[in-house]
């Protein structure tokens, strides 16, 4: 008898003709893509659990998820053959064996996100994973925008989510901006983000950059007691969420 051991997958993939991760009622996931690949190495129904969503047209390179199975297969040999099956906008990075009581999304963890801007430029090359950005850029009112969501906030006006109205504080560790000839990465660490989160916070730095709102507007936003979600959302093929770290707890 093969006892049932739990598995953590590490993918990489490029969202664009994907609906996120999780299965659709409409349209291809990554998750089905993932779930059927599995099935058939395994031959068993395998369930595969993400870290996160992730919206549609997002993309990863270090996303999370894990499943159970039992199976005499090697690591390696699962590894393997689920990157000779799978289409070729998804990789599978690293597997490994982790306990019964470890999963992915409840598990404490911290997320980082980047998101890619282009400066008035097209480059065919990058057009899938980033977003086209017209008009003056200021690195500097950039930056004074992103660093304001550092910390522990409650961000109910950043979020689409609707439901659990008392938990929408979360904790910002790091935030940074570089930016390199034409090409911008802001960049987000955070032990959670809810839905379309971190598109609604860069929609709000851009908005900041082009003078629709000030940073005492930001900070209002972040301070207040009414519910006065953000308008401003970025484009999704410019997200990419890069790592899920998890962390030990005693």
């Amino acid at each position: 008898m093969v006892l049932v051991r739990r598995y953590q997958g590490t993918l990489m993939f490029l969202g664009t003709r994907y609906q996120g991760w999780q299965t659709q009622k409409k349209g291809q996931s990554i998750q089905e893509e993932v779930e059927k690949v599995l099935s058939t190495i395994l031959n068993q129904p395998i369930r595969a659990y993400g870290a996160s969503r992730t919206d549609a047209k997002v993309h990863a390179r270090g996303f999370v998820f894990h499943f159970d199975a039992s199976t005499h297969l090697a690591v390696a040999d699962i590894l393997r053959g689920f990157n000779r099956l799978i289409p070729q906008d998804i990789f599978l990075k690293g597997l490994r064996m982790r306990p019964l009581t470890f999963h992915t999304r409840f598990s404490p963890s911290i997320k980082h996100y980047q998101f890619s801007l282009l400066l008035n430029k097209n480059n065919p090359f990058l057009a899938q994973t980033t977003q086209r950005f017209h008009g003056p850029f200021s690195l500097a009112k950039a930056q004074a925008a992103w660093s304001l969501f550092a910390g522990k906030h409650c961000f109910k006006n950043f979020t689409v989510k609707k439901e659990d109205e008392q938990n929408f504080v979360r904790e910002i560790h790091h935030t940074s901006i570089k930016q390199r000839g034409d090409l911008v990465i802001l960049s987000i660490q955070g032990d959670g983000f809810m839905t379309h989160m971190v598109r609604m916070l860069v929609g709000t730095v851009l908005a900041h950059v082009q003078g629709k709102l000030t940073l005492e507007d930001i900070k209002h936003l972040l301070k207040t007691n009414k519910h006065l979600p953000v308008s401003y959302k970025a484009e999704p093929h410019g997200l990419c969420l890069e790592s899920v770290k998890y962390v030990q707890t005693a």
